[in-house]
């Protein structure tokens, strides 16, 4: 099997002519195959490509169940599924907060890393190195979802997909929620132990029924098995805005899914 080197993967950013730009990273170290060093020499060559550097540091080990008198409709929540709710609380802590396995280990890895900064918010936190990442991070309230993430897009940024399609691209939330669709509502426990409310995005399964309207804004380029895309965040959000304003069910990922369902709608009422 071939073995990838930190050179390759630095030869493919600069192959798509993003070297030096700021970017929002997903990824997945599987998808290489076999990389030199594993995903810290992943990391390095994303640092000493980039000028600010952003990872998904969702974190879900504070989630609670939905108290009895706050309960709003159409907000993809079957409450049902909380009558028996027997996790333990755990205050979200920023400090020492987990990361969900789904982030992938780049991410979890970055997190680590010094100079990393996250974002504290208990749903969608955010990991940032870079320059302006203090900006970009600070005063993440509870909400709103990806305050990060559009403070990025202000300041020109790039989404790169290392290995993952575009259900993994949380860019398109901000899509949704032009067109007017409003965040779901969660419950979480906070560093006092307060049980509050939090703003969290919709499913994303379904986004991947996007591709075929992109393919004009996507770059790709390939380091051994895995497919890196970029695009420009405010024209691919953008353009993204106007597939889903035109045909709203095109995100749906199935039929049975009551957060896509909702999420089209419009999101929470009578909140």
């Amino acid at each position: 099997m071939k073995i990838i080197t930190y050179e390759e993967i630095k030869q493919a950013f600069e192959e798509l002519k993003i070297v030096g730009k700021r970017v929002v990273i997903h990824s997945s170290l599987s998808s290489f195959g076999n990389v030199e060093g594993g995903e810290n020499t992943v990391i390095k060559a994303i640092q000493n490509s980039f000028k600010t550097v952003m990872m998904p540091a969702f974190c879900w080990d504070s989630n609670t169940y939905p108290p009895k008198g706050d309960r709003p409709f159409r907000n993809g929540c079957d409450y049902a599924f909380y009558d028996n709710w027997s996790k333990k609380d755990k205050p979200f802590i920023v400090q020492y907060a987990g990361i969900e396995k789904s982030m992938g280990i780049i991410s979890k890895t970055f997190l680590s890393v010094k100079g990393v900064e996250r974002s504290d918010h208990p749903w969608h936190s955010w990991a940032c190195y870079g320059e302006y990442s203090d900006k970009i991070i600070e005063n993440h309230s509870y909400e709103t979802t990806n305050l990060p993430l559009e403070r990025l897009l202000e300041l020109d940024g790039h989404i790169v997909l290392i290995g993952v399609d575009l259900s993994s691209c949380t860019a398109i939330h901000i899509a949704e929620e032009r067109v007017g669709r409003q965040p779901l509502i969660r419950w979480v426990v906070d560093k006092n132990g307060i049980t509050r409310r939090v703003r969290a995005s919709s499913c994303g399964k379904g986004f991947i029924n996007l591709n075929k309207y992109c393919e004009k804004i996507l770059k790709q380029t390939k380091v051994g098995n895995c497919i890196i895309t970029t695009m420009p965040m405010e024209p691919f959000i953008s353009h993204i805005t106007s597939v889903i304003s035109k045909n709203p069910e095109i995100t749906k990922c199935s039929s049975t899914c009551i957060k896509c369902r909702d999420s089209i709608l419009g999101g929470p009422i009578n909140e």
